[in-house]
């Protein structure tokens, strides 16, 4: 793991498991301008905003972003888990380089890789499907048709095997109060109604 770290920290992409599907995803402050990348990669509009994997909830306080009470139980609840916040970042945080409009989403991951990943390096990784824009998520669960369809387009593919079909994260737009729900995935609605 600590080679896999050195490798994102100069810049590599690598494909990586989730408990929902494979992911592409680089270091964002890494040399190459890894989302950039990324995006061409998978096709996708150099202006559409990326979802980030952190380690846990302090990793948002040790980079200045506010949670609201309301928020924090959210994360307190379902952390790791998939539930993808977007909230807004202040200019003075060091994670303002790679805000969307003032804002990021986030999640910690309960996957294995990512928790291992992260006892040797507290960084945002860039998390998208292992899929082209548009195509079915379902590419994105078979680690022989993302080699077909990326081939030498990416550094390493770490594999699990085939993973099985699931729901996506829960997204909630915490930038405004109450937050919004903007799309129902594997935590449903009402259990996040109920805390907020």
């Amino acid at each position: 793991m600590a080679e896999i770290s050195r490798l994102l920290s100069k810049g590599d992409i690598i494909v990586y498991p989730t408990e929902t599907l494979y992911g592409i995803g680089g270091d964002p402050f890494a040399p190459g301008n890894p989302m950039k990348r990324i995006a061409l990669l998978k096709r996708r509009p150099l202006d559409q905003p990326f979802i980030f994997l952190i380690p846990d909830i302090r990793f948002l306080e040790e980079n200045g972003i506010p949670l609201s009470p309301g928020v924090r139980k959210l994360t307190e609840r379902f952390w790791p888990g998939p539930l993808t916040i977007i909230l807004n970042v202040p200019l003075s945080s060091p994670l303002a380089p790679i805000a969307h409009e003032g804002s990021i989403a986030v999640r910690v991951s309960p996957h294995p890789f990512a928790q291992t990943l992260f006892r040797h390096r507290r960084f945002p990784l860039i998390s998208t499907s292992a899929n082209l824009s548009g195509a079915s998520e379902e590419q994105a669960r078979d680690p022989e048709t993302i080699a077909k369809t990326f081939k030498n387009e990416i550094n390493l593919l770490i594999t699990e095997g085939p993973l099985k079909a699931s729901p996506p994260s829960t997204l909630l737009d915490a930038r405004s109060s109450p937050p919004r729900l903007i799309r129902e995935g594997a935590i449903p609605f009402r259990d996040i109604s109920s805390l907020l």
